[in-house]
């Protein structure tokens, strides 16, 4: 073990007393992450930039329990930035929470100034056909698949820039959270966006997301209250009628209640600048870019060790390949954390500076972006002992790791532009990416990406070790 660490040690002081290598790590990723949020996010601005995107909605969804639908309320959220027609009165007698102060108004974009959204039907499809705007879909005039081919190839034009799709059967899943004598089912909304638009698009999805996510808790919230009252007194639920039900779903989202609020929230009133957001998006995909080269700069110490006769000598000691392998491994691996956190803290101090105020752009959930780092650090070493195992000399690990590298980045979205995710999900720049950009949203849903990391770093290790010892035992 003291020999493992001592290798370790050893490629850390190299690596960090290496100018040309802190050029590569540290300094390469955060002047084109700077350079590309001073140049989309604004200097100072407070207000948002972006406007008036222009989605479509299609609705497929029915009336579920009691006749609530919550699909139409989710599109006329999208398209009118407001609840259905006839919600606001039935609200009018919802108890209202009076104890605390209101909050004054603030400035900034609304849920309707941010959100430009339209009703996709049959008839809007068929007239981008006519016009030439889309190429005629496959399916059959009429049906449902052909308005979803439809306005998928409109996405893809640039005329939109994402569709939502509210599924069949969208409001019985929801409705079955709040019936404690049912079953609860699933169902998902669908939102595709235009690969070459991927900030707004983003903004999109976490609008739809931010609503769907109170609809379930309040469907949530309905059922506990539900299964009180069964507990209790069975009796009273059997003379809930529709009106009474219908009521008590509106009031579980009526502004002012203290259960969910589903009501139109200024943009500004967001902490993340839009400059935070291209800092993590783009940020992100530069440091995960740039942690690919520290671990193939481990490869190339290893084949320079080789040259110099310097792993011959350590070979002829009595170290086995796999300490010489795993020194390689926890050197690469504290070196791309260090790195990680340095691009970090350096891209939170230019969000600041370019948003004029102390902002943290990366979220608050620390745990979890701890968490994310140790994971990319696997996925990045692991990476770079396979290439260890594979590759033979400096020549090869140079020109096949550098290529390979780019191809990552190329699909993990590192240079601007968004691949479809069938796609980006064979990088994983994707995956790091895409949890960054979670967590600064403010939603903790990363475990799969962490898994998807660490269990790819660590089968390219594996891989890596066996052909390593098989290569040196020969």
């Amino acid at each position: 073990m003291k020999k493992l660490w001592t290798i370790a040690f050893k490629d850390i002081r190299l690596r960090f007393t290496d100018r040309t290598l802190l050029i590569i790590m540290l300094a390469a990723p955060l002047a084109i992450s700077t350079i590309i949020g001073l140049a989309f996010g604004g200097l100072g601005r407070s207000e948002s930039p972006i406007q008036h995107i222009p989605v479509v909605v299609i609705n497929q969804d029915q009336p579920g329990a009691y006749g609530v639908n919550f699909g139409d309320t989710l599109a006329a959220l999208l398209i009118a930035g407001q609840l259905p027609a006839g919600t606001s009165a039935t609200m009018q007698s919802c108890p209202q929470d009076t104890s605390g102060s209101s909050s004054s108004a603030v400035s900034g974009d609304s849920l309707s100034e941010l959100i430009h959204g339209i009703n996709f039907d049959q008839s809007v499809a068929q007239g981008l056909v006519q016009e030439g705007k889309i190429s005629p879909p496959a399916a059959s005039t009429g049906s449902p698949a052909y308005l979803e081919q439809s306005a998928r190839a409109a996405v893809d034009k640039g005329l939109y820039t994402a569709v939502v799709i509210i599924p069949p059967g969208f409001s019985t899943a929801l409705t079955s959270l709040s019936n404690p004598q049912q079953a609860p089912s699933t169902s998902s909304v669908t939102v595709y966006g235009n690969a070459g638009n991927s900030l707004s698009a983003g903004i999109v999805r976490s609008v739809v997301d931010s609503i769907t996510a109170q609809m379930v808790s309040g469907n949530i919230a309905i059922g506990a209250t539900l299964g009180e009252i069964v507990a209790r007194q069975p009796a009273l639920l059997s003379n809930i009628t529709q009106q009474d039900a219908s009521n008590l779903f509106v009031c579980a989202f009526a502004p002012g209640s203290n259960l969910v609020s589903l009501s139109q929230v200024p943009l500004q009133a967001v902490q993340t600048s839009s400059a935070g957001i291209l800092l993590v998006t783009f940020g992100s995909a530069q440091a995960l870019f740039f942690a690919l080269f520290t671990g193939q700069f481990g490869v190339l110490s290893m084949y320079e060790e080789r040259r110099n006769g310097t792993l011959q000598r350590i070979l002829a000691s009595p170290t086995s390949p796999s300490t010489i392998l795993g020194g390689k491994l926890v050197g690469v691996f504290v070196s791309v954390i260090f790195q990680l956190v340095v691009l970090i803290l350096a891209l939170t101090l230019v969000g600041s500076l370019i948003e004029g105020r102390a902002v943290f752009i990366w979220g608050n959930n620390i745990g979890g972006l701890v968490l994310l780092l140790v994971a990319v650090a696997i996925a990045s070493s692991g990476l770079g002992m396979f290439l260890a195992g594979v590759l033979k000399g400096v020549e090869q690990a140079e020109i096949v790791g550098s290529v390979l590298n780019i191809g990552l980045g190329v699909l993990g979205g590192a240079f601007g532009f968004q691949l479809p995710r069938s796609v980006s999900q064979f990088s994983l720049i994707y995956w790091g990416r895409d949890a960054f950009d979670t967590l600064a949203a403010g939603r903790g849903d990363i475990f799969l990406n962490i898994g998807v990391l660490c269990v790819e770093g660590a089968v390219l290790f594996i891989i890596g070790l066996l052909l390593f010892n098989r290569k040196f035992e020969a």
